[in-house]
């Protein structure tokens, strides 16, 4: 288990691109946090790592991001709005978690369709501008 701390969106940026420098394709991170802990900040960060001069966005009304690099691509799913069985493998998760490293937001919403070895990743409020991320591996 590894803890970061972040007072800033520059902070969690930072933070990003270092927990993107651990990955590796096939690599699934699942994000867990409420609304406004710094997700969206994070992913600026973690794709900026990996697929330069990506526009990220939050993909909470697409869904899923796909952001392709010249050696990764990163898949960004967004399961907020994800209610049911059925809406999720609508969005073609299984085949698109076999390429590729994949960043799931609302990871609490698919729990019970998290691959077997993940990445959790889980954002917590000390303030308004405080965060602390606790990443560790699960499954291993």
């Amino acid at each position: 288990m590894q803890q970061f701390f972040s007072s800033s969106e520059s902070d969690t940026e930072a933070i990003g691109k270092e927990i993107a420098l651990k990955m590796k394709n096939g690599d699934f991170l699942a994000i867990f946090g409420e609304m406004g802990s710094g997700k969206t900040v994070f992913m600026r960060g973690f794709v900026g790592a990996l697929v330069l001069e990506a526009r990220v966005s939050s993909p909470t009304y697409a869904i899923l991001n796909v952001y392709e690099g010249k050696d990764i691509t990163v898949n960004h799913f967004d399961m907020y709005r994800i209610t049911s069985e059925d809406d999720l493998f609508s969005t073609g998760y299984e085949e698109i978690i076999q390429n590729g490293i994949t960043v799931c937001e609302w990871s609490e919403n698919i729990s019970e369709f998290l691959p077997s070895v993940y990445w959790k990743l889980e954002f917590f409020k000390l303030s308004d501008h405080e965060r602390k991320l606790i990443l560790e591996r699960v499954g291993e």
